[in-house]
């Protein structure tokens, strides 16, 4: 709850700092850039399993999967221990090996990318949209090959991609599209949930993320939708060693062979990728109150897009009219003149004016961090494939400019208010400095 001495540090309705903020313009606990919904429920929910005595995937995993399927509308469910091994077994599924290609936004975190590396292919960085940081699907139509087999579409801070775009241009070209959904759980693009596709494409995958710090929130964990039911058995088998039966038909019995018994085998080089029962209980509850916390993300951005509107220098990010945004971020863009002759040579993904806010923001305890940096920039994909942030201008600029903010369901309306004034007052402070 906000003190008394942040309720002063608000902003005037017309965005001016109040008088009294100035004076007294200081907060006594860090408000962090996310604090998890974990409460009795959960707990709850933990002990249950742990008592149940299946620790591993069980029946809780797979309830969740059946609900999570429902809850977006999607068909087979695979529950994983992230949302990189939910893209890794989209790709693997899907026969991803040396000498393909796939289509990857330049400003996402590093899984998305990392997971084509891991299979062999090639990774090749489209830019994005200035005003969503979603791939650019015009850019995207530049760098198909024909050995390009795959676009990644990433819903950006929990906007949806333009996937119309998108799945024309892979229809167009004969390849698929996977969803990287980490971030949207709630989302919908035209009144369809993302991960399931266009209104009239399907999409053969998605990957969700159930991190700490996510909508929905596991600890760890993942799921991945596949369209069809065969991609779905041949992610289960890659996904839990390659073995032909899994755990729960090994011990539960569950198997067609006479007397309830059958030998398992191992029929791929597999990874330990499944989801287990523990996740899922967290999960099965944190499903439950996604719609309420939803509800009040929203309403957080609603004040944090006021009260940034009377901030000289700075803008959110953009939500285009036939989307439901999950609201999983909430990221700020300085204006391009506030950097100029600040350029940081020999750090390309510095910003002193940038990096300055976020350090001033962190003395005013408000934590704030960078969401992301460009992975052309990045030392290991300019050393393996030659990229450069020349590569993706629109992205290596963004990533320049972008400060994320706390938001979480926890926070009150008063701590939006004492953000934006601590915002205002550090990017004075970083342009005298």
């Amino acid at each position: 709850m906000a003190t008394d001495c942040q309720h002063s540090a608000i902003l005037a309705d017309n965005g001016s700092m109040t008088p009294d903020s100035e004076k007294c313009f200081k907060r006594d606990k860090l408000l962090k850039l996310h604090c998890a919904d974990i409460g009795q429920l959960e707990i709850d929910s933990i002990q249950e399993a742990v008592q149940s005595g299946w620790l591993t995937k069980g029946p809780r995993t797979r309830r969740f999967e059946a609900e999570f399927a429902n809850r977006v509308g999607g068909t087979h469910a695979l529950g994983v221990n992230s949302c990189t091994a939910a893209l890794h077994l989209s790709l693997l599924t899907a026969g991803i090996g040396p000498g393909d290609e796939v289509i990857v936004p330049a400003q996402t975190f590093a899984a998305s990318a990392n997971v084509v590396v891991h299979c062999g292919a090639r990774p090749v960085f489209a830019d994005v949209l200035a005003d969503t940081h979603t791939i650019d699907p015009e850019h995207a139509a530049t760098l198909v090959t024909k050995n390009t087999k795959c676009i990644i579409a990433v819903h950006f801070a929990g906007i949806p991609a333009k996937l119309a775009e998108l799945h024309a241009l892979a229809d167009r070209h004969g390849l698929f599209i996977l969803e990287d959904c980490a971030h949207a759980v709630e989302a919908e693009y035209r009144g369809n949930p993302v991960g399931t596709g266009a209104s009239d494409t399907p999409t053969r995958y998605a990957a969700y993320s159930f991190y700490a710090t996510k909508n929905l929130i596991c600890g760890e964990g993942g799921m991945l939708l596949c369209r069809d039911q065969s991609d779905h058995d041949q992610a289960t088998v890659l996904g839990l060693h390659g073995m032909s039966q899994n755990a729960w038909k090994r011990y539960s019995g569950a198997t067609e062979a006479p007397g309830g018994f059958n030998l398992y085998d191992i029929v791929a080089a597999g990874h330990k990728y499944n989801m287990f029962d523990l996740q899922a209980a967290l999960g099965l509850v944190q499903l439950g109150k996604l719609d309420a916390n939803w509800e009040r993300r929203r309403d957080l951005v609603r004040r944090y897009d006021e009260l940034v509107a009377g901030i000289d220098g700075v803008t959110p990010l953009s939500y285009p009219g036939d989307v439901k945004p999950a609201h999983h971020l909430y990221i700020v863009r300085l204006d391009e003149a506030l950097l100029k002759g600040n350029e940081a040579t020999g750090k390309p993904h510095a910003s002193p004016v940038r990096d300055a806010v976020i350090t001033g923001l962190r003395r005013h305890n408000v934590e704030a961090y960078v969401h992301y940096i460009c992975l052309t920039a990045t030392e290991f994909y300019s050393r393996q494939y030659g990229t450069q942030p020349e590569d993706t201008p629109v992205s290596a600029a963004l990533a320049r400019r972008s400060i994320t903010l706390p938001l979480y369901p926890g926070m009150d309306l008063e701590d939006v208010d004492y953000v934006a004034s601590a915002l205002k007052a550090t990017l004075q402070e970083a342009m005298k400095a």
